[in-house]
């Protein structure tokens, strides 16, 4: 089958920025997870696998667009939706879990904040997921919310790039600068979508979120109430 006219696709180089978001994970865990793959357990292997698997989906995705394949394009969607998605929601909900159990070898608190960012993060991606299956047939809304489900899985990737920068020296700090470079990317996206000719909500609605997110999660780690519900999760 021959490629789809120019005019109808969205990001022809859609693909090379996945692979980036791919080439970032990569690099963030390289010391925390893939050098240390043998003292992992099952739990974190699934999560990364599955976190992995969807970014690959989603470099895979737009070519199948692209060429024609949408058929193919469907079909990987709907098995993603069934499968790989559940998987990923549930390794995320395991590996909180087992981060508060642990809670001995983070600094004193960070994992009440850490599990409000991931818990906060797990519903993000869901919802963003969730729009673009419901907008399945506006294709300009079911790829930006698609693309938004990649920026969800990257600022913990980011936060642990930054660490080898030398003045961004404590966990805190990498942190709002990850959040930071995941709302400029947003601002880019929004910026695009209107020197293009046209104002679209999904990039607008993902940096409100993602907004709320950086600004909550400076507090959350003291939250009595949030404490007292994640250690009863734990247990």
């Amino acid at each position: 089958m021959t490629p789809l006219k120019e005019k109808f696709i969205l990001y022809p180089y859609a693909s090379w920025f996945f692979a980036l978001a791919m080439l970032i994970t990569w690099v963030g865990f390289s010391t925390t997870y893939f050098a240390r793959l043998g003292a992992s357990t099952v739990y974190h292997h699934v999560h990364g696998a599955t976190a992995g698997l969807w970014i690959l989906l989603l470099i895979v995705q737009p070519l199948l667009y692209k060429y024609g394949k949408l058929k193919l394009h469907r079909k990987l969607g709907w098995i993603a939706s069934i499968i790989l998605v559940p998987l990923l929601v549930i390794g995320g909900l395991k590996m909180i879990q087992m981060m508060i159990q642990r809670q001995d070898f983070y600094p004193p608190g960070e994992v009440y904040r850490l599990s409000f960012i991931d818990f906060y993060s797990l519903i993000q991606f869901l919802l963003f997921f969730v729009l673009s299956l419901y907008h399945g047939k506006r294709i300009q809304l079911h790829a930006r919310y698609m693309a938004c489900t990649v920026l969800t899985l990257l600022p913990p990737a980011i936060t642990r790039l930054l660490f080898f920068i030398p003045f961004l020296d404590t966990f805190t700090k990498t942190l709002n600068v990850s959040f930071a470079c995941v709302e400029i990317t947003l601002l880019v996206l929004i910026w695009d979508d209107k020197r293009n000719g046209g104002f679209r909500k999904p990039y607008f609605f993902a940096l409100i979120i993602f907004g709320l997110l950086h600004l909550l999660m400076n507090f959350a780690g003291g939250w009595s109430f949030w404490k007292s519900l994640m250690d009863g999760y734990a247990g």
